[in-house]
């Protein structure tokens, strides 16, 4: 696969596209018109054998989980606090 290069102003731009196309799309509408923009160019390609298309979309859904895992993983260990470091109330013993 390609080099990649994720930005806020990609996101922003995509959404702002289906935005004109779908003015009341939510977040789950715009991966639905991604995930159909995928699926159309890719069944679109007449120069490919359908079984080099269909490893080639098991491949992009491999990377679509790849990123998902990469983005959840780094948004778990954001909201976590660093290993070894205390964290919570502390209150002394009622001895």
């Amino acid at each position: 696969m390609a080099d990649i290069q994720l930005s806020p102003q990609l996101f922003e731009d995509i959404q702002d596209a289906v935005q004109k196309q779908h003015p009341d799309a939510d977040q789950v509408v715009v991966m639905q018109y991604l995930g159909a923009v995928m699926g159309y160019l890719l069944g679109s390609q007449k120069n490919m054998l359908p079984e080099n298309r269909d490893a080639l979309m098991d491949e992009l859904c491999a990377f679509t989980r790849h990123v998902y895992d990469d983005v959840s993983q780094s948004q778990q260990q954001m909201q976590q606090p660093p290993a070894g470091e205390a964290f919570g109330i502390w209150e002394p013993s009622k001895n």
